[in-house]
This record gives C-alpha cells, sequence and structure tokens, in this order.
C-alpha cells in the first residue's frame, strides 16, 4: 500500500524555487580598489606583453572562482589587444582579493594611435574599452557574464 502525498513535488518544489529565489537576486557589481601594472616584457616588440594586478572587492554573499574569460581591449575604437584571467583566480565573499591578469597589446597599433592622438589623451585622457566575457562559478552555479565597460583613463597625474 502506497501513502497518498507529493513527496517527489517536494525536492522539485525545493530546487524550483531556489532558482526562482536565486534568478531574483542580482549579484551586485565587484567593485576595483586598486590597478597596478607589473611583468613588462617584450617591450618594443611586436606585442608587448605585461600584468595588470587588481585588488577585486567583491561585496556578495558568496565567493566566486573565475573558470576562463575573454576579454578586447580597444583604445579610441581600434583594438589594441587582450586581457585574461590568470586560472583559476579567487574571490572570496564580501572582502578583497588581489587579481592577476594577463594582457597583450599590439605595439604598433598603439604607438600609432597614441602619437595620433597624444594632445587629446594628454588633456581628456585615454578613451579605453574593454569588451568580452568573464565565466565565474559560485557553488554549484555557473554563469558567463558579458563584460563592456569603457571610460578615460588620465595619462598624467
Amino acid at each position: 500500500m502506497r501513502a497518498k502525498g507529493s513527496f517527489g513535488f517536494k525536492p522539485m518544489g525545493l530546487l524550483g524555487l531556489s532558482l526562482f529565489l536565486a534568478g531574483c537576486f542580482a549579484p551586485d557589481d565587484f567593485e576595483v580598489r586598486a590597478v597596478s601594472i607589473s611583468d613588462l616584457t617584450r617591450l618594443g616588440s611586436d606585442q608587448t606583453e605585461f600584468g595588470v594586478d587588481l585588488v577585486l572587492y567583491n561585496p556578495n554573499g558568496y565567493a566566486v572562482q573565475i573558470q576562463d574569460s575573454h576579454l578586447g581591449l580597444w583604445l579610441s575604437g581600434d583594438s589594441v589587444g587582450r586581457l585574461q584571467f590568470s586560472s583559476s583566480e579567487a574571490i572570496p565573499k564580501k572582502s578583497e582579493a588581489p587579481v592577476h591578469l594577463e594582457a597583450t597589446l599590439n605595439s604598433e597599433r598603439v604607438g600609432r594611435l597614441l602619437s595620433g592622438n597624444a594632445l587629446e589623451y594628454l588633456v581628456q585622457g585615454a578613451p579605453i574599452r574593454v569588451e568580452g566575457w568573464v565565466k565565474g562559478k559560485a557553488g554549484w552555479f555557473q554563469s558567463t557574464l558579458d563584460i563592456r565597460h569603457e571610460q578615460r583613463i588620465g595619462l598624467m597625474n
């Protein structure tokens, strides 16, 4: 004899409810607290490689594990290189963490843009755009975020 009830519905209902609630709460954006450049190599060759060290603050109540990324770097609308997170970077919940990105620039394009727009860059800053995606994992949930960030970076302090 089987007992009447919805035993099979409870786990599925809890799973559905947790997925619904997870979808309702959008994660807060990370804050960049510090930026520095390191490991400058191959300067003056076709491609310049360097490291970008960031300190990121994760305001969310869960840790995020970076799994993969593909980010293009643009200067004045021209593609000048790419950024990529080092493998398996982790940002703990509600705290700061140092994160390392590898950058590769097309030296010829950057040089051409700098010489052609030097006055604008000195006065207004250089218009930089980062565009692409970052794949991360928090607990059991994995997500790919599309990134598009633009700002002017001053060349002189």
